[in-house]
């Protein structure tokens, strides 16, 4: 009898520990995203619709095979662990990012426009040089973003739109104007040089030397961790947490509130500006192709910040998934779904998957009123 009730009082510790509302929350919302996406599938194409989706839930492992499998999952995730990051970490803070995709573009095309016109002067560390150039444009875009809203009182959601759209054009229109980056005609910039594209640092070993995935996926998780360290175990991480609490009660309290603003949009755009030049940075013999769209890992992002509840050791494990699961729509088109029908499948995940919050919150709801959670 003993044994059962402190078995029992175990497993309500484990209910009530902290960082589980946060995991409850996202694997049910994953399971509903899947579940619905299924339905759709089986309304909309019946006769391949479990073969389609087996793929889409297997990551085409089964068709692609594991090892290429896994590397496009990994190459895909590096980015979007950073672009997660960006938002996840202002989430902390009580702001909200929705300038991640210009940030992310911004440190794209710098990586790009650095890579080709300094090779001559970096050499074999120009990679290096590159991503950078990408990370403090990044950084710098961030900031005015930060110093804006923080001193200006401009909302988030404006400033954070018009910036995204302002430095998509500009970085456009320098990198169309140089000869050597834009081909003319063609609507893409040129190939970076060899010495750009990052190391692969012993990928190429496991996955191949065609495949795409560098240390850039290292510098990813590292970054994630360090930002996981920063918010929980120094005092400029209690600044960030306690604004994002209660900014009126930080500024009684002697925290700087808005110079801890402008310092985490910096961090935010800095995650961002690094995912973008990782991302091109990490492919040979690519051209981007410059439009005047922005690109979709910027808010994919947002959706896997959410999903972790903006902790940042789960982002990892966000954009893993994420990854994963377009991979996997990549490989439903095998079976004559048309790409934007794909796309509508993959993104009704995602986003039955940003409602973690909501399920969040009604999880720790429950176990206060079970009287589990105090």
């Amino acid at each position: 009898m003993g044994e059962t009730l402190n078995a029992e009082k175990r497993f309500m510790r484990f209910l009530a520990a902290e960082g589980m509302s946060g995991l409850v929350a996202a694997l049910f919302t994953i399971v509903l995203g899947l579940a619905i996406s299924l339905v759709l599938l089986l309304i909309f194409e019946g006769p391949v619709a479990w073969d389609a989706y087996y793929v889409m839930i297997t990551g085409s492992f089964n068709t692609i095979g594991v090892q290429k499998g896994m590397a496009r999952v990994l190459f895909y995730a590096a980015p979007l662990m950073l672009t997660g990051l960006s938002f996840g970490f202002c989430l902390k803070a009580g702001l909200f990012n929705i300038g991640v995709a210009g940030q992310f573009i911004v440190g794209l095309m710098t990586s790009i426009f650095v890579a080709i016109r300094t090779v001559h002067i970096f050499g074999e560390l120009t990679w290096l040089a590159a991503i950078l150039a990408g990370a403090a444009t990044g950084a710098a875009w961030g900031a005015l973003q930060g110093y804006l809203q923080a001193f200006f009182n401009i909302h988030p959601i404006v400033i954070g739109i018009m910036l995204n759209y302002i430095g998509l054009f500009s970085i456009s229109a320098i990198c169309e104007a140089d000869p050597l980056v834009y081909a003319k005609g063609r609507g893409w910039t040129e190939v970076v040089p060899l010495e750009a594209i990052i190391p692969k640092g012993g990928f190429d070993l496991i996955f191949g030397k065609t495949a795409a995935v560098t240390i850039g996926l290292w510098m990813a998780v590292a970054l994630c961790i360090i930002a996981w360290f920063i918010l929980k175990k120094t005092t400029f991480g209690y600044e960030i947490k306690a604004v994002g609490h209660n900014p009126d009660a930080s500024l009684y309290a002697g925290i700087n509130v808005k110079r801890n603003a402008v310092i985490t949009m910096l961090l935010a755009g800095l995650f961002s500006g690094l995912g973008g030049a990782i991302m091109h940075l990490s492919a040979a013999d690519t051209h981007l192709a410059i439009t005047d769209a922005l690109p979709q890992q910027g808010f994919t992002g947002v959706s896997i910040a959410l999903i972790a509840t903006g902790n940042p050791v789960a982002i990892i494990f966000a954009a893993l998934f994420i990854a994963f699961i377009q991979v996997g729509g990549l490989g439903m088109q095998a079976y004559g779904l048309q790409p934007d029908f794909v796309n509508v499948i993959t993104s009704l995940i995602i986003y039955f998957c940003t409602f973690s919050f909501v399920f969040k919150h009604l999880y720790n709801k429950l176990l206060k009123k079970t009287g589990i959670r105090q």
